[in-house]
Order: C-alpha cells, then sequence, then structure tokens
C-alpha cells in the first residue's frame, strides 16, 4: 500500500460532537445522552505536534481493514514494535506495512496474502516514519 500524500494536522479548529450509545433502547431521551461529548480532536490526535494524516492507496492492508482511498492518523514521535502497522520509507518509496522484528532482522509484512513479506536488507535506505494509530474511511 502507497501513500499518496502527507497532511498536518491543524488544531485551531475544534470538532466536537454528541456520543449516544449504540446499544440504548429505541425512544429513549437524548438529553441523558448529550452530557457525554466527544472532542475528536483530542480522541485521534492527543499529541497534535506527533500527529500527522496520510491518505493511502492499494490493497496490501486489507486484512487489517486499511483500504484504497483511507486517511491513517500517524503518529511520527512512536517507535515501532512487533505486529504495529507502521509508515516506512524504503529506498524513496513511503509505504504502509506490518512491522516485524523476528530473531533481529526486520520485515515489512503486508496485510493481503498476494504480497510476500519484504525483508530489509542493510544496504537499503530504511526509516519509519511514524506508527498508525486510526483509520478513517467511508462506509
Amino acid at each position: 500500500m502507497k501513500v499518496n500524500k502527507i497532511v498536518e494536522l491543524k488544531t485551531q479548529y475544534s470538532f466536537e460532537a454528541p456520543v449516544f450509545d449504540a446499544h440504548g433502547k429505541a425512544g429513549t431521551s437524548q438529553s441523558a445522552e448529550l452530557k457525554n461529548k466527544l472532542d475528536l480532536n483530542s480522541y485521534l490526535a492527543p499529541f497534535p505536534g506527533e500527529t500527522y494524516l496520510v491518505k493511502v492507496s492499494g490493497e496490501s492492508m486489507i486484512n487489517e481493514g486499511i483500504y484504497d482511498g483511507d486517511i491513517l492518523v500517524v503518529n511520527k514521535r512512536d517507535r515501532p514494535v512487533d505486529g504495529k502497522v507502521v509508515i516506512a520509507s524504503l529506498n524513496g518509496e513511503m509505504a504502509v506495512k506490518t512491522y516485524r522484528d523476528i530473531g533481529g532482522v526486520i520485515y515489512l509484512f503486508s496485510a493481503n496474502d498476494k504480497f510476500l513479506p519484504i525483508e530489509i536488507k542493510p544496504f537499503w535506505e530504511f526509516e519509519i516514519q511514524g506508527v498508525v494509530k486510526h483509520v478513517i474511511h467511508a462506509v
């Protein structure tokens, strides 16, 4: 899966909305439910200076629930740990993959059986650009 666009977060705007219990009873009063509000900025990017958005294309991460055209919320300060989805720069190209450290050897795995794992070679240009925290996609 390729990175199409990277966008820095702007924090001067707030996006707060009421939170409703999806398991509530039909016809119940909304007044009790309106006490709970969620600020999406705080939820998606608790550290805005460390967060950026990425728009992706491709099908290599579909088994992780990441689809063509999705927007990823990425923390650029988090260090990758085994099994986390990351944004990686590999020989000048940005990719979305699952980070794996197997016996001290770093691999990038796709979440689609059509794609083989990539073993990171010592002479390659390789850098982790951040760890994916959230996926935003239309339903």
